[in-house]
Order: C-alpha cells, then structure tokens, then sequence
C-alpha cells in the first residue's frame, strides 16, 4: 500500500473533512475559516486529495479487522474467552461470555462497536464518491479510484448484512441529521443487489496487480472473491464458479510451499495473498496487536514481550484442536499451548511475531482473502452443482497435501454430502482464525446443527470452566434461527424511531 505511514493521517483528514462537509457548515463559518484549514472548497481538489482520501478508507480496515474476531471467529465453534478474565469482559458491557454463549443483549459493546465501524466505513466511502462525480481529474484516475471505493462500501454492506439481515443500505452521504434520523432498514435483496453492482464495478475497472507502492491495494481478484463470496452466501454456485475460474485462471496467485511463511511478516502481499490488511510495526500507529489481543490472561513474559497483560480473546476451543488430522503440519503454526496454572489452555499463534518488549504491538498483516480459500470456494461451488472428480478434488487435495495430509480419492468421499463435509472441514482448518468460520456455518445451513452439538459437547468438557457469573445453563448454546443474526445497537433503536429490532431480542 502507497506510504504505510500515511494511513492514519488520511482517516483524520477524512473524518475532519466529513464533519465540516456533512454536518452543516453554514456560509458564515466558512467564510471565517482559516486557509489552512480544509473544508469542501479546498479539499477534494486534485487526485493527490482523493487518493490521501482513499488511503483514509484503507485505514478504516485496520479498526474493522482489529476487532472482526468477536462478531465472526468467536461466534463459531472455534474460539472462546479467557475463564480469568474479570466480569466486566466477560459478563459486563462487552459481554464476551455471553456473546460466545449466545446469550448477548442489544447492548453488546462488541455490536455497537461493529456497527459505528462498519458504518463509519460507508460513510467515508460515500463521501469521497460524492465529490468525485465532479472531480475535474483523469477519468482514468478517477475510475480506478471510484473502483476501490465502491469495493469497500460493497465489502463492509456484506458484513452488515450477515451481521444483521435487513440492514440500511447507503450509496448517497447522509447530509443532515434529518436525514440521519429518518434511515430505514432495507430487505437484504436489494442490499445485495447494490453489492454485487459495486462489486462488479470494481471488477471492471481494477488492475489484476500493483508494483511498487501500491502493493497492497485492492485489486481485480479481491473484487472478484469478495462477489464470488455473496454468490456462495446466496446460493448462486454457478455465477461463484465464474468469478473463482477467473481468479484461478489468472496466474497472479498460488500456494506458498510453507503454511507458516502465509502469515510472516517478513512476507507480506506473498503470491497466495488476495488482499490482507495492511499493518507496519513503530511508532506511526499503523502496527496491529492481534497477539496482545489473543494470548491468554497471564501469559506476559512468555507469550508476549511487550508490558501490557495479555486479554485471553479468540481462545481456541478443545473442539477446534482436535478438528486437525494427526500429522496436520498446520496445528502447530496456528495454536500453541499455554502451560498455565491454574486452567491451561491454547491460544492463537499464527499472529504471534511482536518483536517490541516496550509496546505492545506487532507487524502483522491480516489475510482477508487468500488463493487457499478460492481454491476451496471453488471445489464447494462445482461440487454443490453437482458431484464430480477433477477439478473439485484437486482443489481440495492441493490445499491438503500442503499441510502435510494424504489425498482424498472418490473412495474417502464417494458422493456429493460427504465431498461438502471434507470441504467445511479443510475450510475450518486450512482459515481457522481468519474470521471464516461463522460465516461459512451460516451460509451452508449447518450453524444451528453444529453449534447446537458443540454445546453440548463444551458443557460436559468445557475448554475452560467458565466463572460462576456466566455459569452454562440451559440457555448457553440455545441457538435458534433468529440467533443466526445479531441484534440492531439498543442505541440505535434510541436514537432513531424507524430502526427495528430482529426477531428473537
């Protein structure tokens, strides 16, 4: 990504500019404002001003995936909280515990904070759109930039609507608190609609590959995995097939030899990265923490170098370590073991390379899309057309051989039920802790069925006891169809009288 260090700068420029733009600066404030100060009369000039805009959007991704986990890894069967964390995590306003037990409130910490993040992200999105409809720029420099734009506010509509079904769906800024306040929630098919055409967009305007500083940046294969990603959430597997051929037809990316050199930082935007988010140790603000984040309560020293005690987040479960075949060459890169007295438990290691003993922060990237999960996207929509060999089993037994395991043959998986079970199963292995795994068990029908034996599972053998204040009970894994989404913000509902809830809250 063009000038790493530029990032953080960009948001604030953007959320400056989109204060002064959008929330009403009448002509006598402008007419005293300083030169040196931006407003929409000198900002949003040249395409150096879009594309510092841009790198602001760019920017909002590194919130988005820094905190993703809750809402997507840790509602899966794959990770829980740390049992020592203190109520206030646990049972308090974050709820974590009762998120992971599926008994969360419209209070949430986590979901209000998705919601401003996701939101924040089309907003900004929006507002650079806006402008750029009549920037005097190249028009070839303005379609690529309206490309990447319109990619992200497709991107962050499709969390959104996973995330809560019926959702707003904004392709115009909102200039007005009226207009704020009057926002409705749209039927998921014309939120999808709008994805798809934003996704197409992008599709037809972005390059297959950057050189240089621009590394980094969304490209034609991200635009192409993010619409064959809503054509498997929609059922669509022969338009996903399209949009995977392509991806795999073009030559840009393959499998790296070593599962471990994927997520090295030494490494970074490597042949099988599609896009990952763009992170760099220092003093900038553009390092990540997803290890401070993810190792467990107590585990400074030995897990951690930095001075901070460690939150015990996205703790895997005993059902996700024993989900690895013996001899997996990828369970020991993603977990590791935390001898602890008491509870000792494993944690999250893939994002374990933090270098620094004074702060805590690392350098590591974090995969969005990669050439492993096309491949296994690929092999899921042919073979849910219909049962075949070729081209699904080596898609599937490629990403196999990889880690270390024997090849699948139409002896192992002799019809179309069990080929869809070895692929959920190398899905959750192959992207264990890359915030795959809950939407995968959503968009395959499979969540209620598999979350439903996994608590079952997790109260006769808990991977950590849970303290007394968010015991099991019999409501801890009680998902029903309405827990498939989660609940609008209660402060959503308070400020905005046309905001409904979902069902079931």
């Amino acid at each position: 990504m063009k000038k790493y260090s530029s990032i953080l700068g960009s948001k604030r420029i953007l959320f400056i500019v989109s204060i002064l733009v959008f929330l009403g600066c009448n002509e006598e404030f402008l007419d005293v404002t300083p030169d040196h100060y931006l407003t929409e009369g000198n900002f949003y000039q040249t395409e150096e001003d879009f594309d510092q805009a841009l790198l602001g959007v760019y920017g909002g991704m590194q919130d988005y995936v820094l905190s993703a986990h809750f809402l997507e890894e840790g509602r899966s069967d794959n990770t829980t909280y740390d049992n020592l964390l203190d109520q206030g995590s646990l049972g308090g306003g974050r709820q974590y515990g009762f998120l992971d037990q599926f008994k969360m409130t419209s209070v949430a910490g986590p979901i209000s904070d998705a919601w401003n993040n996701i939101y924040g992200g089309i907003k900004d999105c929006n507002v650079t759109l806006f402008y750029l409809n009549s920037a005097e720029i190249d028009p070839d420099s303005a379609k690529m930039l309206e490309a990447q734009l319109r990619f992200f506010r497709a991107f962050y509509h499709f969390v959104a609507v996973r995330y809560w079904g019926d959702v707003p769906l904004l392709i115009e800024p909102v200039s007005s608190a009226e207009d704020a306040f009057a926002l409705k929630r749209n039927p998921t098919s014309e939120v999808y609609q709008a994805i798809v055409d934003d996704a197409e967009f992008a599709i037809s305007n972005l390059p297959l590959a950057y050189t240089g500083n621009d590394v980094g940046r969304i490209t034609q294969g991200a635009a192409r995995m993010l619409l064959a990603k809503v054509y498997l959430t929609r059922g669509e597997y022969g338009n996903a097939q399209i949009q995977l051929n392509s991806i795999i037809g073009s030559d840009q990316y393959d499998l790296l030899d070593d599962y471990a050199e994927i997520f090295d930082p030494a490494n970074k935007n490597h042949q099988e990265s599609i896009f990952e988010v763009q992170f760099k140790e220092g003093q900038e603000g553009e390092s990540s923490n997803f290890i401070y984040q993810f190792a467990p309560v107590g585990s400074r020293g030995v897990v951690v170098l930095g001075p901070e005690n460690s939150p015990g987040r996205n703790i895997p479960t005993k059902d996700m370590v024993e989900a690895y075949e013996v001899n997996d060459k990828r369970k020991d890169i993603s977990v590791a073991y935390f001898d602890r007295n008491p509870s000792p438990l494993y944690y999250v290691n893939k994002y374990n390379h933090d270098t620094d003993p004074d702060f805590s922060r690392s350098p590591d990237n974090w995969p969005v899309y990669r050439y492993a999960d096309a491949m296994l996207m690929l092999a899921e929509a042919i073979n849910e057309q219909s049962y075949q060999t070729g081209v699904p089993f080596t898609m599937l037994n490629r990403v196999r051989v990889r880690a270390g395991l024997p090849e699948l043959t139409t002896t192992d998986l002799p019809d179309q039920v069990s080929f869809r079970n070895a692929v959920a199963q190398e899905r959750r292995v192959e992207l264990a802790f890359e915030n795959h795994r809950w939407f995968d068990l959503v968009r395959t029908g499979k969540a209620i069925e598999v979350i439903t034996a996994f608590g079952i599972k997790e109260k006769a053998d808990p991977t950590l006891v849970p303290p007394d204040f968010i015991a099991y009970g019999p409501e801890s894994f009680a998902i029903t169809q309405d827990k498939l989404v989660y609940p609008i913000p209660n402060n959503e509902l308070d400020l905005n009288p046309n905001m409904t809830q979902n069902p079931g809250y």
